[in-house]
């Protein structure tokens, strides 16, 4: 197991093309999301959808009140 798990990072093998893709180009996805989350939380705008959001998180009224229900969730486990 930990020999696949070593050819995966080196990038021999990968059981799917998206996996390959991903780790093929993790750099450039991770800095892509980043500056996405941040220019939208600089706009006020919620990270999740295209609304405004409540004042102080950056989430809208809809994503808020799911995040709450994913916490809770969370939390019981």
């Amino acid at each position: 197991m930990l020999q696949k798990l070593l050819g995966k990072l080196k990038g021999d093998a990968y059981p799917n093309r998206f996996l390959k893709f991903y780790h093929l180009n993790k750099e450039r996805l991770i800095k892509e999301r980043r500056s996405a989350y941040k220019s939208k939380k600089k706009s006020r705008i919620c990270v999740r959808c295209n609304e405004y959001v409540v004042e102080g998180i950056v989430f809208c009224k809809y994503h808020q009140m799911k995040q709450k229900g994913y916490n809770k969730r969370a939390r019981n486990k």
